[in-house]
Parts: C-alpha cells; sequence; structure tokens
C-alpha cells in the first residue's frame, strides 16, 4: 500500500508539472510561433491519431490491467501473455488499417469543405496512431506492474517538452512547418522508445507466447471484456477528441485552434476531480464490499461537495482573469474569440464536479453496466450535438454541445443511482456554496483594475481565493476544507514557534 501511495504521489506531481507545461505551450509558445491555422492543423493531426487509436488496439489496453495477474507466477512474469496481446494488436491494425483505407475517401469527404489538406497527412496519423496504440498498451503494462511515474514522466512532460523544442526551431528558422508535423510524430516514437527501454532494463519484457494456460473459459472471458472495454473506452475518446474533428472538419482549422486552447483553458478546474476520484473509488470499492451502503452515502456525497467547492473557486479564477489572460497571451485578439468557449465549458466541468463520483458508484455496485450504457448514449448525444450547433453557432455551439451532453450525461446517472441505490450526492451545503461562488463572483466585478495585468491578476486571485475561503471557512460548508486548513495553520504557526 505504502508503494501504491507513494506513486499516487510522484504521478500526481509529475501531472500537475505537465498541466503547467501544456498551460505554457498553448497560452505562449503556439500562438507566439505558429499561426491560428497551423495550430488548428496540429490539433486536428494529433486528435485524429488520439481519436483512432482505441478503436486500432480493440480494448486490448485495459484487458492487460485486469488479466495479467492470472498469467504471473514466481517461474512466469507474465511476458507471454503482454506479448500475446500486443501480436493480437498487431493484427487488430493491420485490420483497422484496411478499413481505413477501404472508407478513405468518404471520411476524408467529411473534412472537404473547411479542412480538405487533412488528406495530405493520412499517413502521418496512421503511423501516429499505430504508435500511440503501442504506447498505450505498453503504459497499461506499466499501470499493472505499479510502475506509474516513467510512463507519466513520459507522456506529460517529456512529450509537452518536445514539442515546445520543435516550435522553438520552427520559430527560429532551423526547421519548417513540414518539419514540425513529422518531428511531432517522432517525438512520440522517441516516447515508445523510452518506454520500451524502460520496461526492458527493468526485466518486464522478455520472450515467448501463452497458449497453454488459456482455456476455452479464459478466452471467451477476454474476448467478452476487451469488447465491453473498447465500447467504454472508445466512447470515452469520442466524447473527449471528437468535437475537436468537427470543429475543424464544419469550421476550419483556425476555429480549431481558437477552441482547443479555450477548452484547455478550461480543464483546469477539473484537475483536483483526479485526486479526489482515485481515492473515492478505492473507498466506494470497499464500502460497497461490505454492503455498507451508509459509507457509500457519505463518501459520495463528501466527494461531490469537495470538488464543487475547488471547482468552484478555480472556475471563479479563470472567469475574473479571461481578459488578463488573453492580454498576456500572443495573438490574444485572435484567441480571445475563445473566451465564451472557455466559461461554457468551465461551466460544465463544474456542473461535471457537482454530481460527484457517479460513474464510480455505478461501476463498483452490481449495476456496473449501466455506466457503458450511458457512456455510449453520452457519445452519440456528443455527435448529434456537435452537428447540429457547430454549423449554427461555430466554436461557441460546440461548447453548448459540451456542456448540454454532460449535464444530460450526469442527469441520466443521478437519476439511476437515485432510483436504484437510493443515494445521491446533493447536500444543503450545496446550496451555501452556491451562494457563496455567486457572491465571489458578483464581488470580482467590483474590483478597481490594476495598471499592471501581472499585478491585476495577481492581487484579483488573492481577493478571490481569501474572500471565498473565508465564506466556507466561517459557514463551516466542508469538514474536510476545514481539517485541510487548520492543518496547514498549525503547521506555520509551529515553524514560527520554532524561529
Amino acid at each position: 500500500m505504502g508503494q501504491a501511495i507513494r506513486q499516487s504521489i510522484f504521478t500526481s506531481v509529475v501531472s500537475y508539472a505537465g498541466v503547467v507545461i501544456g498551460y505554457v505551450n498553448l497560452l505562449y509558445l503556439y500562438p507566439r510561433f505558429l499561426e491560428p491555422e497551423q495550430i488548428g492543423l496540429l490539433r486536428t493531426i494529433v486528435d485524429a491519431a488520439l481519436l483512432l487509436a482505441p478503436f486500432a488496439q480493440g480494448g486490448l489496453a485495459q484487458t492487460i490491467l485486469r488479466f495479467l495477474p492470472h498469467f504471473t507466477t514466481y517461474q512466469d512474469k507474465g511476458h507471454g501473455f503482454v506479448n500475446l496481446i500486443l501480436l493480437l494488436s498487431l493484427c487488430g491494425y493491420g485490420i483497422f488499417l484496411l478499413l481505413i483505407l477501404a472508407f478513405r475517401e468518404p471520411l476524408m469527404s467529411f473534412y472537404s469543405d473547411n479542412a480538405a489538406t487533412i488528406a495530405n497527412y493520412t499517413t502521418l496519423i496512421l503511423v501516429l496512431t499505430f504508435i500511440v496504440m503501442v504506447m498505450t498498451l505498453l503504459e497499461y503494462y506499466s499501470r499493472a506492474l505499479m510502475k506509474l511515474v516513467f510512463p507519466s514522466l513520459v507522456r506529460e512532460v517529456c512529450l509537452r517538452l518536445l514539442q515546445a523544442l520543435l516550435v522553438t526551431l520552427y520559430f527560429l528558422g532551423t526547421i519548417n512547418f513540414e518539419q514540425v508535423l513529422t518531428g511531432t510524430v517522432v517525438i512520440y516514437l522517441v516516447a515508445l522508445a523510452s518506454l520500451i527501454i524502460y520496461l526492458a532494463a527493468g526485466g518486464h519484457l522478455g520472450s515467448g507466447l501463452t497458449f497453454r494456460s488459456l482455456t476455452a473459459p479464459r478466452k471467451r472471458e477476454i474476448f467478452s471484456y476487451s469488447a465491453l472495454s473498447l465500447v467504454t473506452s472508445g466512447s470515452m475518446i469520442l466524447i473527449g477528441k471528437l468535437d475537436s474533428q468537427m470543429v475543424a472538419a464544419l469550421a476550419g482549422y483556425a476555429a480549431n485552434a481558437i477552441y482547443t486552447t479555450a477548452f484547455y483553458m478550461a480543464t483546469v478546474i477539473e484537475i483536483p476531480k483526479r485526486a479526489i476520484s482515485q481515492t473515492s473509488a478505492t473507498l466506494i470499492a470497499r464500502a460497497f464490499a461490505t454492503h455498507n451502503m451508509s459509507e457509500v452515502r457519505t463518501i459520495y456525497q463528501k466527494s461531490a461537495l469537495n470538488q464543487y467547492i475547488i471547482g468552484a473557486l478555480l472556475l471563479i479564477g479563470v472567469w475574473a482573469n479571461l481578459d488578463n489572460i488573453f492580454t498576456i497571451m500572443p495573438k490574444g485578439e485572435v484567441f480571445g474569440t475563445g473566451a465564451s468557449v472557455v466559461v461554457w465549458v468551465g461551466l460544465a466541468k463544474l456542473l461535471d464536479m457537482a454530481f460527484g463520483p457517479n460513474s464510480e458508484v455505478i461501476v463498483m455496485s452490481r449495476y456496473y453496466w449501466f455506466n457503458m450504457v450511458t457512456l455510449v448514449l453520452l457519445a452519440i448525444l456528443v455527435i448529434i450535438s456537435n452537428a447540429y450547433l457547430i454549423p449554427e453557432y461555430g466554436i461557441i455551439g460546440a461548447a453548448y454541445a459540451t456542456a448540454i451532453s454532460l449535464t444530460l450525461f450526469n442527469l441520466l446517472k443521478w437519476i439511476f443511482v437515485w432510483l436504484t441505490l437510493r443515494i445521491q450526492p446533493f447536500t444543503p451545503a450545496f446550496v451555501v456554496v452556491t451562494i457563496i461562488a455567486a457572491s465571489v463572483t458578483f464581488l470580482n466585478t467590483w474590483l478597481p483594475s490594476a495598471s499592471n495585468v501581472v499585478v491585476d491578476i495577481m492581487y484579483r486571485s488573492a481577493v478571490i481565493s481569501i474572500v471565498y475561503g473565508g465564506l466556507i471557512l466561517i459557514t463551516r460548508s466542508s469538514e474536510e476544507v476545514e481539517k485541510v486548513v487548520l492543518g496547514v495553520w498549525r503547521r506555520i504557526v509551529a515553524v514560527i514557534g520554532k524561529k
């Protein structure tokens, strides 16, 4: 357990470092060194590969995580099973490649009006899809081995640093933009090679294939689980990446650059959810194992409330500083047209946090299958809403689609959990927090602007944080927040006392 906690802490640190680097890339380097159309094309190519990779590997990544322990013994470290999965994924990619090539013309016609040049990069996308597919398989293998830090470091930090290096070299005139696109595939290949070397150096890669221990029932179980994983992971990646493809196809590369930049700005709001969800999922699983529904309800409600408190503060902070951010940002007058996207996506993410770990509750219950149903329905809703709203409203239409889809998605899960388990996440404290958040948002409109943009960001953020945090503590809205703040205060007092 100690190793798991250490790995989680280090992984969280790496993830936050990656977010900072990502913000520097998207809010400064890309706008400073590239034109919006170039950023949009780059994002369209990368997102296309990320979108296709789960379908290419057929849900086998999650299969490694689920079944590796069944094939690991003192004599056999599971190499044969992992090699078998890699071989099956290669076969799956071959079938996937044939299908893509067979339907290339209809697929490319989707982009023909506003992003026709994407057809020139089909090979690049397919090569990148293959690299991302194998990387994902090896990352899940590393997770199964409890080797979490290095793969996170490679994906979250190294890739972003190398991408920053590429666009800097382009700005300096060392390479041209076509080489930036090719170089993007190369840096993913470098990341894959790093993973292979890391696993091989640790003795986690070997030869041989596992066939004899695969009984007929086990084969059926693996096949069923992989098919279920394909539907689930495929739906999730459609939800996360399809909107950028549709913006590029229906509104053009420049619009996609503005949309993806604004969308990424809004995602900072949900970063705390990842850490809270990891902890709450474990606790919810334990509570279900002991049939302690009272404990499930308590975790459900406390997680939802604390996510909402933190998410609301972050959203207010981002919203209050939007003008400042776009003032500092290169080509801010261009990217500033995505300000409404930041707000709408941010509100959608906050609402998603407010509903709490409803997916975790469903997955850990005997109704786990319903989570797959909701993901499929959400993927369909995302496709339909984007197809209708983007031509009508442009990039703000994609933001509307995200807000509508996430709202209906959470309402459906909320109703299902209430009807089947008789628990729900909301408590009277939500009303108090909402009033506090609305009051602080209103207060921001009355704050005078400083002459210096950086000073304005710092003082505005400080006032918002102090007033919001103070009101949360005064109203005693969250026991957990109170404990954390008091704990930090005691440490500060103890340090001062020693001096």
